[in-house]
């Protein structure tokens, strides 16, 4: 694991088993139930933060070296499968926004621009100004 992930993510885990205790007391409290439901919320979202560098290290090392290594296919098909356990990083909800102009715009850089090298394109075929705007629309 990289240096920077793992403290990262050590640190994140640390904050998340104390916020967890602290919602164990106000269970022990009685807490009105709505206050536990958003700190129990807040715990989870904290937890989803962790999956989510664990996610980027395993994509920045064991995944780029197995592509490169020829192995792309059997690593992907086990994080496919990691993740059908996770919904957070499934479901979209930390996707970036898209409107409808900056949508629009896309669907015009891309078709004009049929001619573009694969150099000048991203993972999924669109031209790379595509994920510049959609990123800072």
């Amino acid at each position: 694991m990289k240096p920077e992930y793992k403290r990262e993510a050590a640190l994140r885990l640390k904050i998340a088993a104390g916020h967890l205790e602290g919602v164990r007391r106000m269970v022990d409290d009685e807490a009105y139930c709505v206050d536990l439901m958003k700190q129990l919320s807040a715990v989870q979202s904290s937890l989803e933060k962790v999956q989510q560098i664990f996610l980027r290290n395993h994509l920045s090392t064991c995944v780029s070296d197995a592509i490169k290594d020829g192995m792309g296919e059997e690593i992907i098909d086990e994080l496919m499968g990691a993740l059908k356990f996770n919904k957070s990083l499934t479901d979209g909800r930390n996707a970036l926004p898209l409107d409808a102009a900056t949508l629009a715009s896309a669907t015009l850089a891309h078709r004009s621009d049929d001619n573009a090298t694969s150099a000048d394109r991203g993972c999924c075929g669109l031209h790379v100004s595509v994920a510049t705007a959609t990123a800072e629309g």
